[in-house]
This record gives structure tokens, C-alpha cells and sequence, in this order.
């Protein structure tokens, strides 16, 4: 179905590092059996999405579309490049006529990675204009009793880069091994992590769609483009809010309006 004739379907793009488990809370979303998910998982540090893949879902009675989307910091070794990567989202929200309602911050505990700011910045600030809320899941809790105290314990860290989500969701985003009574390892906590992600989505993303307006946004990256040495706005937040050096910010502009 074309986003076009989905006027009244929620939007939800799901971003993060290749291995931070987008897929895997896509099928926690989707509800997909164990043995036929709906996105293909990575087991690998490569990472298995070379671009956008949308999945129509229903939430708690109500239906979204939801994005998975390539991973970011993939480095040397993945398929897809960070600045590649980069471009392949910014083009999904601009594509998308009927707007943008939620951004969903995906990262696996323990450890918050350097580049996790400067991607969030650069989607909610510079990209999304503060216009859309941004929450944030985090995935491989399940050795954390109860989840949520990972939260309590490192909540500071987000404050101090700046990263102050609408909303969170400490979760496991995997069902374990299977059990001989058919059951799974991790069934109790993988149910409660989809409610919490469930919950997050339907009452955190925007009733009103934010638009991108293109032609304005393409104005403004061709204005500063012209006046490199000046760094024009864009150049200048790219630089700033999510620390580029400005050959770096100057390279992506040039791809961004491609």
C-alpha cells in the first residue's frame, strides 16, 4: 500500500547502531511467532538491513507503520556506511507524505555508545526540528531484575548529552531458548517488554503528524551549501549539535540534497 493512502496510519521509525535489536522489537511489536518473524534478524556484526523496511502493524487496537530502518555506525565491516545510512533516513522522513509521529531511539545495554548523542541529535534536532517526540528502547535487560532499574541507574548519563526521551522501555527483546515444555527461556520478561513497548508507541507518538516541508528544506541546504567557508545554519548545527568536523558536515549536506 503507498504511504499516500495511508493518511490516518501513525508513522513510527525505529533508528539506532547496527546490533542495538530494531528487528528484533519490530517482531516484538508485529507479535510474530518465534519461528516466522516478520524482520529478518542479524547474528552477525554486519548487520542485515540495507535500508528502510516498512511493516504495518496493529498497537493496542489501533495501526502503525512501522520502520526499520540500516543501522548506524556500521564502520568498516557492515554492509551499509554511517553516512549512507545516515541519508537513507533522512530520506525516509522526507518521503513520507503524510508525515512523521514518533521517533523511536533503539540501543542495547550495557554500555551507551559514544556516537549515541550525535545520532540523536542529529534526527531530533537538526532533521525533525525538535517538531516530533523521540523515546527510546533499550534491548538485552534480561539478566536486569526488574528491567527498569538499568534506567534508574543510568538516566543521568542521557541528561548530561542532552538526550531526554518522552518516554522509555527497558526490555528483553528476545525470547530465550526453547524449553522441552515448549515454553521459552525468557517468555515472562519478553511479555513484559512488549507490553512496555506497546504502551510506548501508542501513547507517546503525535495524533497530528510532523510534515517536512521539502522545498524548504532544500532551499536551505542548497543557501548554505553555496557559502561553505560561512557554515550556513545546517552546517553549522551539523557541526555544533552533533560534533562533525565541517569537512564532515559539508560532505553529508552534499549527499542529504542529492
Amino acid at each position: 500500500m503507498a504511504d499516500s493512502e495511508n493518511t490516518s496510519i501513525p508513522n513510527i521509525i525505529l533508528f539506532g547502531s547496527t546490533g542495538s535489536g530494531k528487528s528484533s522489537i519490530v517482531n516484538m511489536i508485529a507479535d510474530s511467532p518465534a519461528d516466522r518473524p516478520i524482520a529478518n534478524m542479524s547474528s552477525g556484526a554486519t548487520g542485515c538491513t540495507f535500508k528502510s523496511d516498512k511493516y504495518q502493524c496493529r498497537i493496542l487496537g489501533s495501526l502503525f507503520n512501522i520502520y526499520d530502518t540500516a543501522g548506524l555506525d556500521e564502520g568498516g565491516t557492515g554492509t551499509v556506511p554511517r553516512e549512507d545510512a545516515i541519508v537513507q533516513l533522512y530520506q525516509l522522513i522526507r518521503k513520507l507524505d503524510t508525515g512523521v509521529s514518533l521517533l523511536v531511539y533503539c540501543m542495547r545495554a550495557p554500555r551507551i555508545q559514544d556516537s549515541a548523542h550525535k545520532n540523536w541529535k542529529l534526527f531530533y534536532e537538526v532533521f525533525c526540528r525538535e517538531k516530533v517526540p523521540i523515546v527510546i528502547i533499550i534491548t538485552g535487560l534480561e539478566h536486569e531484575d526488574p528491567m527498569d532499574d538499568w534506567w534508574d541507574r543510568n538516566k543521568g548519563a542521557f541528561q548530561r548529552n542532552e538526550m531526554r526521551p518522552s518516554g522509555f522501555a527497558c526490555t528483553t527483546a528476545t525470547r530465550g531458548k526453547r524449553k522441552q515444555s515448549g515454553k521459552y527461556q525468557l517468555e515472562e520478561e519478553y511479555s513484559e517488554s512488549q507490553e512496555k513497548v506497546w504502551k510506548l508507541i501508542k501513547y507517546n507518538h503525535l495524533e497530528e503528524p510532523w510534515k517536512v516541508e521539502k522545498i524548504e528544506w532544500f532551499t536551505y541546504m542548497m543557501r548554505c551549501l553555496k557559502r561553505h567557508k560561512e557554515a550556513g545554519p545546517p552546517i553549522h548545527q551539523l557541526v555544533t549539535r552533533c560534533e562533525m568536523t565541517e569537512e564532515e558536515a559539508i560532505q553529508l549536506a552534499n549527499k542529504l540534497k542529492e
